[in-house]
């Protein structure tokens, strides 16, 4: 049974609210919830005040390098990643009642770059399976909130089991810029695009590691951009900003449509490897068998290549 004042602070948490503070949360930003849910920053900042108010709580750090979840905004967050897809879930079910889905849980860059773009593929083959695609850092307990199957990333090990896929990561550049960059030093003269991750997850991608694997010195001179989402790198790196830190087979698509070329060619470093884990409760369902047996046949395409 709830408590007075739960009550009351559960009646100030509208679900427009609780979407808008989980997407901020997820994104680490109030204009990526804002594009994400079609409403203004002015909008996000609102609902976020209204749940502060209504707890007493900060929710968000903000400072200087951006937002940052307090540990009440953590706590609040994973409860409402969790509520919210336990609630899409089954409006799925209610709403498709006749129609198989799958539900797969990803990160953000691999969601946008490599997955997305490839649904059509998938939709031609299995136009009677519907797929619902959760975008987001953290590692989500599948059967607590409802998703059928994982693509995850994990160290490769020798004694693990065999990804699907490991990464490469690799320099890139927009043509133009990459015909600048004859040698290691050219690099010196470009701007650097800089994936931001304060949890240093990815620290095998950072440009300290890639300059002393160069030979270079870093230069208070060079100009540098930073962003917290992996695929705003790659779109800034289209547009001729600078730079980047490419992860195959993320950026695969853009090097194949010509959009990025390769810089430095021989330099390449081994990454992260891809696994598919599924649920428990769904493993022995049709759709998500062929949902899995699909992906796994693009990762290992992508591997050949």
């Amino acid at each position: 049974m709830l408590s007075p004042s739960s009550s009351h602070a559960l009646r100030a948490m509208s679900l427009d609210a609780i979407r808008g503070f989980e997407s901020a949360a997820r994104h680490l930003s109030f204009t990526a919830a804002a594009e994400e849910l079609c409403i203004t920053q002015s909008a996000v900042s609102k609902q976020i005040k209204i749940l502060e108010d209504a707890l007493g709580k900060a929710l968000f750090l903000r400072g200087g390098k951006g937002l940052s979840l307090t540990p009440q905004g953590r706590e609040l967050y994973e409860a409402a990643r969790a509520a919210l897809a336990q609630l899409a879930s089954a409006v799925d079910r209610l709403l498709a009642v006749d129609r198989a889905s799958v539900a797969v849980t990803t990160t953000p860059s691999f969601a946008a770059l490599w997955l997305a773009p490839k649904l059509a593929k998938f939709q031609l083959l299995e136009p009677a399976i519907d797929v619902r695609v959760d975008a987001s850092e953290a590692r989500v307990n599948l059967e607590r909130e409802g998703m059928d199957l994982a693509v995850r990333l994990r160290p490769v090990l020798p004694e693990g089991p065999p990804p699907l896929l490991q990464e490469q990561a690799l320099l890139v550049a927009a043509p133009a810029v990459a015909a600048r960059i004859h040698s290691a030093t050219d690099i010196l003269q470009t701007p650097l695009l800089v994936y931001h991750d304060p949890a240093t997850r990815f620290a095998w991608m950072s440009w300290t590691a890639w300059y002393e694997r160069l030979g270079l010195k870093p230069s208070a001179r060079q100009p540098c951009l930073y962003f917290s989402q992996y695929e705003h790198v790659l779109t800034a790196a289209v547009q001729g900003a600078g730079v980047a830190i490419g992860r195959t087979p993320l950026v695969l698509p853009l090097l194949g449509s010509g959009q990025l070329n390769v810089v430095l060619p021989g330099q390449t470093v081994a990454g992260l490897g891809y696994h598919i884990v599924t649920s428990a409760h769904s493993a022995e369902r049709p759709a998500v068998q062929k949902f899995r047996a699909w992906l796994e046949r693009e990762l290992a395409l992508e591997a050949i290549g």
